[in-house]
């Protein structure tokens, strides 16, 4: 389903980032990460493009939309996965075009939506 995409992943639970990650793998995604703070997803962006990226909002304090603008800029279809995902107040306007999906992701909404961004 999956197979042969790059997927950054950036979370700071590392039970939820370790599932996603053997999701992700299962489908056939090459997975970029876990990254668990905002320094790391962009270390990870600056040595390789990915595909596509799932971004939680909050690591541990730290919001992630530097990341997505970044991200933005350089085309990258994303998703944010997120205890936020109602929260519209906490988006700006272009984050709000982004597709949320609200934890816990059930593994099946994940790669849907994953799906849906890169059209397939």
């Amino acid at each position: 389903m999956l197979r042969g995409l790059k997927v950054l992943l950036v979370e700071d639970d590392f039970i939820v980032a370790f599932d996603m990650q053997v999701l992700l793998q299962d489908c056939g995604a090459e997975v970029l990460g876990p990254a668990s703070t905002v320094a790391e997803g962009q270390a990870l962006v600056a040595r390789e493009r990915p595909d596509a990226a799932v971004l939680d909002v909050n690591l541990n304090g730290e919001f992630v939309f530097g990341l997505a603008r970044q991200l933005r800029e350089q085309g990258v279809p994303m998703l944010f996965a997120t205890a936020y995902a109602d929260d519209d107040g906490l988006f700006s306007a272009a984050d709000r075009s982004v597709p949320r999906v609200a934890k816990p992701v059930l593994p099946a909404v994940l790669i849907a939506q994953l799906r849906k961004l890169v059209g397939r």
